[in-house]
């Protein structure tokens, strides 16, 4: 197992693994963006704090549940720092809004939004293996740096405010938690 939290120097675009630059960003030759190796939707990174969650699979082989092993600790670690974080299969949210290319205008039955609003707390794309699952998270904290819709086909503005401060700790303590547990 292993996590790393991190930050973006500037404003970045990482698309999943099975978008296209071409496709799915406004001017691709004009924008900094990486190609991320899990799935989902393109995010506008440099105003969210990022996580790359990789665990091995004990036992798990549906994408489901994988997905729900891996996405605990940072719905429990969101909580704990005040955001009211759910998946949104567990609220009314699920399935609302247009599906684009942008990650955030969009919240599958899979994905961590803010219980009350429905607002996406979370953008979470995945990579399973036979041996283990990756989960790369962003979780945005202020305005962006750009503008989403001037980078992202279909995006669409969405601040998220929230107290980041322990998240970190939060995280790592929800992670051991479940290693032990499991």
């Amino acid at each position: 197992p292993g996590c790393r939290v991190y930050g973006w120097d500037g404003p970045w675009v990482s698309l999943g693994r099975f978008q296209s630059p071409s496709r799915d960003l406004i001017s691709p030759e004009t924008t900094n963006w990486v190609s991320r190796p899990t799935g989902g939707k393109a995010v506008l990174h440099g105003h969210d704090i990022t996580v790359g969650l990789a665990l091995p699979l004990s036992g798990v082989r549906s994408l489901k549940a994988a997905y729900r092993s891996a996405v605990r600790p940072i719905v429990e670690a969101l909580r704990a720092c005040g955001v009211p974080a759910r998946l949104a299969e567990e609220t009314a949210f699920a399935g609302r809004n247009t599906k684009t290319a942008d990650c955030f205008t969009f919240a599958s039955p899979n994905d961590v939004v803010d219980e009350r609003t429905g607002r996406k707390a979370s953008g979470c794309a995945l990579r399973l293996t036979d041996r283990a699952v990756l989960l790369q998270a962003s979780i945005p904290n202020g305005p962006p740096l750009l503008a989403p819709e001037s980078v992202i086909r279909g995006a669409v503005l969405r601040a998220f405010d929230w107290d980041s401060r322990g998240f970190a700790k939060a995280l790592e303590t929800s992670v051991e938690r479940q290693l032990c547990a499991g």
